[in-house]
Formats: C-alpha cells, structure tokens, sequence
C-alpha cells in the first residue's frame, strides 16, 4: 500500500504536467475570454487559468503575460484600481524577460493600460510616464504605431486636463503622425478633436479650424458618428470665441442630435452644457439656459461633468441676482470633492489636500472662483456686509491656492502664460474685496501673487538645484543641453512636415520627456530640493517695513484692473490702500508714454506743456496721494515700467520726482527680498570685476548704424576697477561675449537692442551677430552682481497680462542677475555715455545703486541746457533689482590675500629673528657658565 502512495506521489508531478495546456491551448483559452458578458466572469475564468500557468511552471511566456493583462485589464473595468496595476505590471516583467517565449511588442498594450489606470486614479506623473513609455516601445513595432497613437492621443487629454494646453497639442501632433504612418483613419479623426480642443482654449482658431476640418472630413469617410458629433460641438465654440451665437447654437443642435442618434451619453452632456452656456453668456437667456443644463445632468456620468453643470448653475443664479441658490449650487458641487464639506453652512470650502488630489483641477478652480465672486457681488448688493465680504475674501484664498497647485503641474510656457492671463480677473476681485474691508495686509499679499509668477518659479528653480549633488547637475544640464541641441536641429529644418523633419520632431519629444520624468524624480527623492522649487509665501507686510527701515526708504506699488486701479503706499509704519478710476490711467499713460519715446514728439512748446500736464496727473495718481517723505522709493508696477524720475509735481513747470526721490524697480517685493542677497562664487584667476562690450560698429547683414564713441566711453568706467576686460569692435562678438561674462561682477554693454510690443522675442546685437533670450541659459552668468544694458529699450517688451513684460532686462533677472540698469526707449548716445559715467564715479563713494542714479541724472540736470533738459534724454536709465551698494569698485579680493600673505610673511620673519635672539642668548649663557 505505502509503496502505491509513494509511487503516486512521484508520479503525481509528471501526471499534473501531462494534463497541462499547450501554449497554443492556452491562448485559445484567451481568446474565448473576449466572449464572456461581465469583466466579473472574466476575471473568475482568467484567474483559474493563471493558477493553472502557475501550477505546470508556464509563467515565462507572452501567454502568461497575456493573461496577466486580460485580469489586470478586467480589475479596472471592475474599478478595483490596485489590483488592476499589479497584475499589470507583473504581465511587464514576464514580457520584459529575454527569451524566445516572451513577445516585448505586447508591452506596448500593458503599458497604455497601466497608463488608462493611473488616469483614472488622477495620478497623472504615472500616468504621463507610463504612456510616454508605450510611446517608446510602439515606435519599435510598425503594428504597434496604431497604439502608440492611442497613448499619444491619452497623453494629450491628460495635459488638457492639468491645463498644460502648448503641451497637449504638441503631443496630439505626435499622434497624428504616428496614427497616419500606422493608416489609422479613426485614430487621426479623435487626435485632431483632442488637438483642436485645446488650441480652441488658447485662442488659435485659424489652426483650431483647420484640425477640426480635416478630422470631419475623416469622421465622414469612415461613417463615425460620435467623431462627426464631436467636430460639430467644437466648430459650435469656435463659432462662439468669434462671438456668432447663432452659428454656435446650430452647430450644438447639430452635434446633440447625432450625439443621442448614436447614444453617446458623454457627447450629449457636453454640447448640451455648451449650448446652456451660450444662452447664459452671450444672449442673457437664462431660463433656455438652465433648461440645457438641467437636460445635460441627466446624460452625465461622472464627478467633473457634474461639477461643471453645477457650477454652471451656481453662475447663472448667480447672473440673475438669486445669490443663496447660487451659493447652495456650489455647494452641491463642492461637495462632490470633498464629503467634509458642510452642504448648510456656505462658508465652508475644500481643504487643500482635496484640492490638490482633484483630477478636476480646471473645472474646480471656475467654481472656487465664481463662488467667490458671488459672496462679493452679494455683499456689494447689501451694503458690503462685512460678513459677506469676509466669505468672499476666505474664498478667494482658496482660489489663490488652487492656483498655486496648477501651476506646478504646467510646463510650458504658452500654458503658463494663458493661466496667468485667466487668472488676472480674480485677483483683481480679490483685491477689491480687500479694499472693501480695509484689509491691507491681503490686498498686499494679492498684488504680490498676481504678478512675476513664471520669474519668481525660475528663480525659484535656480535655487532648488543649489540643493542637487554634482552627478545630479551634470545629469540635468546634460538633458537640457539634449533638449535644447534637439531645438537646434529641428530649427535648422524646413516645417514643411518631410520625414527629416517629423522624425527630429519626435526625437525632441522624447528628451523633453527625458527631462520632464528626471525633474519629477528629483521631487520624489529631494525633499530640499521640492521646497526650494515650490516655494510661494509670500512677503508679510511686517518683513516689508523692518525691510524698508533698514533701507530708510518707502514703497509704491499698485494693481491695474480692468475695472480700477489699485495703488498701495508701504514706509516703516505704515500702509495705505487706495482705489482710482482706471480710464483717467489708462488714457493719462498712454500720451505720456507716446512723448517720452519720441523726442521730436516735444519739438514745440506746445508738446511740452502737454507733457508736464500729462506728467503731473500722473504724478497726482501714482505718488502725489501718499506724500511720502523724500528719499528712496522702491516701485513694484504692475506691466510696464513707468519712468517716476519724469512725474513733474507741477502742470506748468519741469519740477520733477527725481529732484526728491531715488526710484528702483522690482518686479515684485517677494523677489527682490528673497533673491536680491546673491550668493556669489568666490573669484577665481579667470574672474574680471569688469566686463565692457562695445561693438561700435556692426556685420552689415544687421542693418544697425554705428555707435561712435561707445568704445572711448568704455575705458574710463572700466579704470575704476581693479580687473577689467574690453570687447570693442570685431572683439565684441556673440561667443566672445558669451565666453567672458560667465566670469564678470559687473557687465556693461554699449551696443543696440530689439524690443517691442509684439511676441517677437528681444534681442541684444553684437558685432557678428544677435544674442536672444532664449540664448541666455542656466549658469551662464553665476557671478555678475549688476548687468548695464546700456542699449535702446532693453526695459520693454511683450506685456504678458498677469505675469508683466518680457524684456532683456527680465531675461537677465531670470538667470539670477540681482541688478540690472536698463533702458525704456530709444536712449540718446552722448547722454547715456555720461550718465552711466557718473553713476560708476557714484557707485565708487559706496552709495546704494538707486541713489548713485538718481545723483547722476541730477548732475546731468544741473549742466544740461535747451532739449537736454527733456526727461527723453535722462529719464530712460532705471535701476531694477536689488539697489544696495556695491562693493568697492577697486576692491579685489586677491589684494586682501597678498596683503595676508605680506603679513604672514612678516610676522614669520620677525618670528625667527626673536627666536635667534633668544638662542643666541641661551648659548652665550652657557658658554660664559
């Protein structure tokens, strides 16, 4: 008997393996899966072959991995998200095996998958990753190019989602590619959807409409309803951004009809939601609009749909002056993120780790800000009740928060910009709320975080990688320095969409995304490093005062709405908010401006009575109302820089500020007080303390027109320092400039400067050639304590509404350049030449940065005659940044050595010759003993 059992038991391994399944047999096992009705049913019959796999040693196969996927896959159809990514990534590691058995193509589909699932968890980093990496994996395998374009098209919708809009319609033109070589018609059609929604959001309709007409004309070869529907909704907002309500409202009908002829559910929700929103917004019609969304709600499935139709609601109640209801609609929605939210009391919000784990930060930020604005409104309608007003400020700090959260997850800057630019409107309402309630303290805190955002975040970034090892630096330059070689590259050829230049195109994407996922672990594994990047308190009012009493000096800053105008006054003890009609600034401005930049705009009296007309009612808005006491003023504006030296304080006579005040600027207070201490590197034997460039003349492709005399005006700034390099004539190229300032203290450029209005980015000239913004990169300038653009109109360009103006003198703040003497107009050569001679010979007696400027626009003041007099010729020159002084301008570090080591030598000497004497004395002791 014993022996049967024993033999059976030997046996028994060899009787379990000959009832084991083929591969073959095992993978029609898979395939008759596909038939069951449930993901339930599917996973019971999967899981019993897994164990099977598992019992006869058959788990190295693409099989085996295949049946991982088909559970994994089933778990999330069944919504148990954990479970779906560990099978999911057990099914990775069997097909990332070598061997025969494994298939790695099939990676492609468990990582799209393991993509989907992190999306639907809102783990967007994983998520990114994930189908980044399928992306990867699908360029290999010609028939995985159709999945890959299916990630790209994910990818895309997910930084449509976070509101990374530059970002979601590059990677949707990735797709469209990658969907057009795989012959994907379909694929392309939902690609071109996904591409068009975003560029409908940052307003390039022309591009929008064009993507939109090539995937309709797609949807309709392959009789696709849904897409043909969707085209449709979309042509509806195109048609609603161009302000055609009526063409609008047809397109929605169009696109509802097919929607619920195909029944898709999600595509009826979403026009009928757009067309409520076109009878609210545009035709005031808001009985059909409550109608819409209320028909909407039943067609929508998921938590961001209905925060979007309550807020919409909450807004249209709102319009029509039923501030509870509105109030009760928002906390419905609200309600949706965060269960802790109190439906009753309306002054309850989410707290922000609810916020900062939405997946529906976009949608949630509408609804945190129209709730705000309804608090407001409704105060205003009763009195500004301060109760009211107090609701409406707490919330509007949760808005600021919100705010706070996207913009860290956003990484290009068109995306950035647009949100900056989207935002403007709420801080402006924020601030009036303040002002209601006679809150200074917030107001400050509002006007600080509505402006230099992307400046500070760079500044920001600087600093966070002072807590990187050496390897990790390296690593990072090493991948931005990839990115930005693939940029060249793909400058250098024609965007006629050839093969040359999709696959360079491609090849870029794929280093950005090198970088975006190293950046992102360096979050995950340096906590340093996270602070010092995400860093956003702002400057307390209390530290701004401590601040300016060791300055012995005030500050002005102020806030331009669109409604008004809000200026702030800050000295030692105290803090005045103040509120003026925004039309009387605008207009006021804009004439000043005109005359300032043109001097032969002032060829006659007549224009210059004007100016000191105009130049006196700016000086009664912006300084006149505070009488702050004389001395240095700090000036944090709001878009350009407005010249306060030229505010003249009489209508009739050249009276002018600087005549009583030093001016600086700043972009922001924050900024400054946090940034304007520079640690800088120790000098080195390469180091200079000055830096001169003056081409004088130019290559003549660059069509600028010679600077006599630049080069003569070089040489007596530069002898007031102990090391100096000149670059003057064919010296002064790009690359010689590019070389020597890495290790300059202070760098001074005669030469000539683009900057305007428009997007075109500005530009510095150099002898041989222009040197851009985007030219000037990380550490290129990890010394300089003050840069001199001593060129036309470095200090303007583009105005980016919510962020400020995009100038040279920014680009150069941007690297971590403290201080930086810049221009606002066309400047005038003989001018520039002895202001800025003065300003060094005032520099040199120690005096703080704004004071040495101000002393030299006053000496130049007291000898200039005739139009000289003009504040076109002296007023141009501002100080930005950090105005302390600098330290002595002859001072040289290595003179502080010598001078030790002339000392150390001498002691050393008198050392030995006691210690002679005394020796000498002991032997003649001796000897006489």
């Amino acid at each position: 008997m014993w022996r049967t059992l024993v033999l059976g038991l030997v046996l028994l391994p060899a009787l379990v393996r000959a009832q084991c399944p083929t591969m073959a047999q095992r993978y029609s096992r898979l395939v008759d899966l596909s038939g069951l009705p449930t993901p339930r049913q599917i996973i019971s019959k999967s899981a019993e072959l897994e164990r099977q796999s598992r019992n006869c040693r058959t788990t190295n196969d693409s099989v085996y991995a295949k049946t991982l996927h088909i559970l994994g896959r089933s778990y999330w159809y069944a919504g148990s998200l954990d479970t779906a990514i560990a099978l999911t990534r057990r099914a990775i590691a069997v097909n990332q095996m070598k061997g025969p058995a494994v298939r790695r193509a099939n990676l492609v589909h468990s990582y799209y998958n393991l993509g989907r699932i992190y999306g639907d968890k809102a783990d967007y980093n994983r998520a990114i990753q994930a189908f980044t990496t399928a992306i990867a994996m699908a360029r290999n395998y010609p028939e995985k190019w159709a999945s890959g374009a299916s990630a790209y098209d994910e990818l895309s919708y997910i930084y449509y989602n976070i509101g990374d809009y530059e970002k979601a319609v590059n990677v949707a033109q990735e797709g469209i590619h990658l969907s057009q070589k795989a012959k994907d018609p379909k694929m392309t059609a939902n690609t071109l959807v996904q591409q068009a929604q975003s560029l409908i959001v940052l307003d390039n309709l022309p591009a929008a409409i064009a993507a939109l007409q090539k995937a309709l004309r797609l949807a309709k070869q392959i009789n696709e309803p849904g897409i043909t529907a969707n085209v449709y909704s979309l042509l509806a907002d195109v048609a609603n951004k161009q302000q055609l309500a009526g063409r609008a409202i047809q397109y929605y009908h169009k696109a509802i009809y097919l929607n619920k002829q195909a029944n898709f559910r999600h595509g009826c929700f979403q026009s009928l939601t757009s067309l409520g929103l076109v009878y609210a917004r545009k035709l005031r019609q808001y009985d059909k609009a409550l109608a819409s969304y209320k028909q909407a709600l039943e067609y929508c499935d998921d938590t961001g749909g209905r925060l979007v139709l309550l807020n919409c609601i909450g807004k249209a109640q709102q319009d029509l002056t039923h501030y509870q209801e509105a109030l009760g609609y928002y906390q419905d929605a609200f309600r949706l993120i965060d269960p802790l939210v109190d439906s009753v009391s309306f002054t309850s919000n989410p707290d922000s780790r609810s916020i900062k784990l939405s997946a529906n930060k976009e949608y949630l930020l509408s609804l945190i800000r129209d709730k705000a604005d309804t608090w407001l409104d409704y105060a205003k309608a009763t009195g500004n009740d301060r109760k009211l007003l107090k609701a409406a400020l707490d919330t509007y700090k949760v808005a600021d928060q919100m705010i706070d959260f996207m913009r860290w997850e956003h990484t290009g800057q068109q995306s950035k910009l647009f949100w900056r630019q989207k935002t403007r409107s709420m801080y402006e309402r924020a601030i009036e709320t303040c002002f209601l309630l006679g809150d200074v303290e917030q107001a400050f805190r509002f006007m600080e975080k509505s402006r230099a955002v992307m400046l500070t975040d760079k500044l920001n970034e600087l600093g966070a990688r002072q807590q990187l090892t050496e390897v990790q630096i390296a690593q990072e330059q090493q991948l931005r320095q990839a990115v930005n070689n693939q940029q060249n590259t793909l400058a250098s050829l024609p965007s006629d969409n050839g093969p040359a230049y999709n696959v360079a195109r491609m090849a870029l994407f794929a280093k950005q995304d090198s970088l975006t996922t190293f950046l992102k672990n360096l979050e995950a594994s340096n906590p340093a490093y996270y602070q010092y990047k995400y860093e956003n308190q702002t400057i307390a009012l209390a530290d701004l005062k401590q601040y300016l009493k060791k300055q012995s000096g005030s500050l002005v800053t102020y806030f331009v709405g669109d409604s008004a105008l809000y200026l702030m006054a800050v000295t030692s003890d105290k803090a005045v908010l103040k509120k003026q009609p925004i039309k009387a600034y605008a207009k006021a401005l804009h004439q000043f401006a005109e005359l300032l930049a043109n001097p032969a705009a002032m060829s006659r009296r007549d224009d210059v009575n004007r100016f000191l007309g105009l130049s006196n009612d700016l000086y009664r808005q912006l300084l006149a109302p505070f009488g702050l006491p004389n001395g240095r003023v700090l000036v944090s504006p709001d878009g350009f820089f407005v010249p306060f030296d030229a505010l003249s304080r009489s209508p009739d006579k050249a009276d002018f500020a600087v005549n009583d005040y030093a001016f600086s600027y700043v972009y922001s207070v924050g900024l400054l007080l946090k940034n304007g201490g520079k640690q800088i590197r120790g000098k080195g034997f390469q180091s200079t303390d000055f830096l001169g460039v003056a081409p004088v003349e130019f290559a003549s492709g660059l069509n600028q027109v010679l600077l006599p005399r630049s080069d003569e005006a070089l040489t007596p700034i530069a002898g007031r320092f102990t090391t100096s390099t000149l670059l003057t004539h064919g010296k002064a190229t790009k690359a010689s400039f590019l070389r020597k300032a890495a290790n300059a203290r202070i760098i001074h450029l005669f030469t000539h400067a683009t900057a305007d209005s428009s997007d075109r980015e500005p530009s510095l000239y150099f002898a041989d050639s222009t040197l851009q913004l985007s030219d000037l990169r990380d550490g290129v300038l990890p010394n300089a304590e003050l840069v001199v653009l001593a060129a036309c109109k470095t200090g303007i360009g583009a105005n980016q509404r919510g962020e400020g103006v995009f100038s040279l003198a920014r680009g150069f703040s941007a690297l971590g350049v403290p201080s930086v003497l810049t221009t606002l107009w066309s400047v005038q050569n003989e001018a520039t030449y002895q202001l800025t001679d003065l300003f060094y010979a005032y520099l040199d007696q120690g005096l703080p940065k704004d004071v040495a400027l101000q002393r030299a626009k006053q000496d130049w003041l007291s000898t200039a005659e005739g139009e000289d007099q003009l504040p076109n010729y002296w007023a141009g020159l501002i100080i930005v940044g950090d105005s302390r002084p600098l330290v002595h301008l002859s001072y040289s570090p290595w003179v502080g050595i010598l001078s030790l080591l002339v000392m150390i030598g001498l002691g050393g000497i008198w050392f030995w010759r006691q210690r002679e004497r005394r020796v000498m004395a002991v032997f003649s002791t001796a000897h006489s003993a």
